[in-house]
């Protein structure tokens, strides 16, 4: 597999979970100093692989860097007993990406980000979704708020994918994409009235024999979101979340085009990532 040039650059580390001494605070390994930030952010986002965000401070003791307040909620939250360890990829700045391995060394997502129903945004019990409000033109001021609540505030770094996965060697690009160097599974779509969900093209599920879990990670160039899986009664493809990577790309009606690239592991769709080409259309 072909890595990621920003995956490679990505600092990390890994320690085992021990309760005696990490259940309250967190040591960052002293080898781990170098690489961060200069001064010393007063927290850190710990992101998970479930989707959620966890605040915490960061606080220097003698000559080491500790997780403190908010710590033992993550803690609590993913569930951590004695034996399984964590790896943290940092962006850098002030985010964590924290994964869990289990005492049997299998990667596990805990603390998943709960699907809350909106009233009028999902399907009907027909199965056809309400089109009253997502398939009105855009208005002039679509992109005026693009503030995000606390519960999705985005990763600034890319999620490093893990080695079984599959990608290519095209990265998040805009402008002039080689389309057939792609070596996943992919199609086109544009910034549309229905923006919320992203609709899997069901030729594209069936020519590559594509399965999906209840969530995706879409990978643009500004880092990770996950979204949810729509429900509807005909079993077509959708997911949620769709609307925040069009805004935070400032994608342009009738002039930019999104190649998005399917990246799978044994044909199970992980991640969707985002190619815009601009002024394509």
């Amino acid at each position: 597999m072909a890595e990621h040039d920003d995956d490679v650059l990505l600092p990390r580390f890994f320690k085992v979970f021990l309760s005696e001494s990490a259940s309250e605070s967190f040591a960052i390994p002293l080898s781990f100093m170098e690489h961060l930030a200069d001064p010393l952010p007063n927290t850190a986002k710990l992101q998970g692989t479930g989707g959620r965000d966890w605040t915490v401070n960061m606080t220097k003791i003698r000559d080491g860097v500790y997780f403190t307040a908010g710590w033992s909620k993550f803690a609590q939250d993913h569930e951590l007993v004695d034996g399984e360890f964590l790896t943290f990829v940092y962006d850098g700045h002030r985010t964590f990406e924290v994964s869990v391995f289990g005492r049997l060394g299998c990667k596990e997502t805990r603390a998943e980000v709960e699907a809350i129903a909106v009233d009028g945004s999902s399907s009907d019990s027909d199965g056809s979704s309400s089109d009253s409000e997502e398939e009105r033109e855009l208005s002039m001021d679509f992109y005026g708020d693009t503030s995000l609540g606390e519960d999705e505030e985005i990763s600034q770094s890319l999620y490093p994918l893990e080695d079984e996965e599959t990608e290519s060697d095209s990265a998040v690009v805009e402008g002039n994409l080689d389309i057939e160097a792609l070596t996943n599974p992919h199609f086109s779509t544009t910034l549309k009235n229905r923006i919320y969900e992203l609709l899997i093209p069901a030729n594209v599920v069936k020519e590559n024999k594509l399965t999906f879990g209840d969530s995706v990670k879409y990978i643009d160039g500004e880092g990770t979101l996950v979204g949810l899986r729509g429900k509807w009664a005909d079993d077509r493809i959708c997911f949620k979340g769709w609307d925040r990577i069009c805004r935070r790309n400032r994608l342009k009606k009738h002039q930019d085009t999104v190649e998005c690239e399917l990246l799978h592991d044994r044909n199970k769709v992980h991640s969707i990532r985002v190619h815009i080409m601009r002024g394509t259309t």
